[in-house]
């Protein structure tokens, strides 16, 4: 049902109750449309087949038409009064064209690659005092741990029963 030619109204998507017509049936349930834009404001896209809702209307034309004999074809067969649609002027083609002309032109200008900023050198030296003192706190405990004297057990003193066996002693 859904073959080249044929004009649906897209159910989904921002160009949501537009007319369109398919240009190719492409796999995987995918058809690509076109309004074409100066129209119905369709761009030429894929589209899946679940988004589209087809009429009884179907136009003859080329797989992968132009725009320009989608629209030959609207004319030839009064399509434009069917679907309610005004027809295009040539100014409103022309200025279409143009918009699309600079489009393409800005796309294949690459910009130019802007130098990599550097960071202020500030920011840098605050993070290295932040991190330098918390290295410092631990290696400060470190060391103050190997300058404390070790603590060495302290005599007991003797016990009274030894001190009162050595008086006998004597």
């Amino acid at each position: 049902m859904l073959n080249v030619g044929r004009i649906c109204v897209k159910t989904a998507g921002r160009e949501a109750g537009k007319f369109c017509v398919i240009v190719d049936v492409l796999e995987d349930g995918f058809v690509l449309v076109t309004g074409p834009k100066v129209v119905t404001s369709v761009k030429r896209r894929k589209c899946n087949v679940d988004h589209l809702e087809p009429t009884p209307e179907v136009i003859k034309i080329d797989k992968n038409a132009s725009d320009d004999a989608v629209m030959g074809a609207y004319k030839k067969n009064d399509v434009f009064g069917k679907m309610k649609v005004e027809q295009p002027t040539a100014k409103d083609i022309e200025s279409a064209k143009e918009s699309e002309r600079k489009r393409l032109a800005m796309k294949k200008e690459e910009p130019k690659a802007k130098p990599a900023e550097k960071k202020p050198e500030a920011k840098v030296e605050k993070k290295e005092e932040k991190k330098e003192p918390h290295k410092e706190k631990k290696t400060e405990k470190k060391e103050a741990e190997k300058k404390k004297p070790e603590k060495k057990p302290a005599k007991k003193p003797a016990s009274k029963k030894s001190a009162k066996a050595k008086g006998k002693k004597k």
